[in-house]
């Protein structure tokens, strides 16, 4: 089950309109399914179906996961835009990847949460509309406030 949460913090003191934040849930369905991430022929697609990436993958669906950033267009975007992971990811991402010739060590880690600040520019360039359907539709997702 994967849930992410959309929130919108709104307008700070300078009238400048903040990032939209995401909050994302690693769960154990979803350390179990990527568990195999990274070995024999997935080396080449690491940072597209990794833990995090399949937690994502709904609603940035060419996102990669590099050591340090969440690319949510993907490589293959004209201007690569970056959110940066939390420690929580990074240490997660250290771990898991630590993991790598040992898959079914990958199961002990536990379950996390996380929120990233994603960029309008980045909400400009996803339909947002058919993300809400897709949230609310599955039911696997929750789209409500912080």
């Amino acid at each position: 089950m994967r849930d992410l949460i959309f929130t919108s913090p709104g307008c700070n003191s300078k009238n400048s309109i903040m990032p939209t934040q995401l909050k994302v849930s690693i769960t154990k369905e979803i350390i179990d399914r990527c568990k195999n991430c990274g070995n024999e022929d997935q080396k080449h697609i690491i940072g597209n179906n990794c833990a995090i990436a399949f937690a994502l993958i709904d609603v940035f669906p060419d996102i990669y996961v590099g050591n340090y950033y969440i690319l949510p267009l993907g490589l293959d975007y004209e201007k690569e835009i970056r959110i940066p992971l939390p420690g929580i990811a990074l240490q997660f991402i250290k771990l898991f990847d630590g993991f790598s010739l040992t898959p079914r060590l990958r199961l002990l880690l536990p379950e996390f949460e996380f929120t990233i600040d994603v960029p309008d520019e980045v909400i400009d360039q996803i339909n947002i509309d058919e993300v809400r359907e897709l949230i609310g539709g599955e039911k696997k997702h929750s789209l409500a406030p912080i």
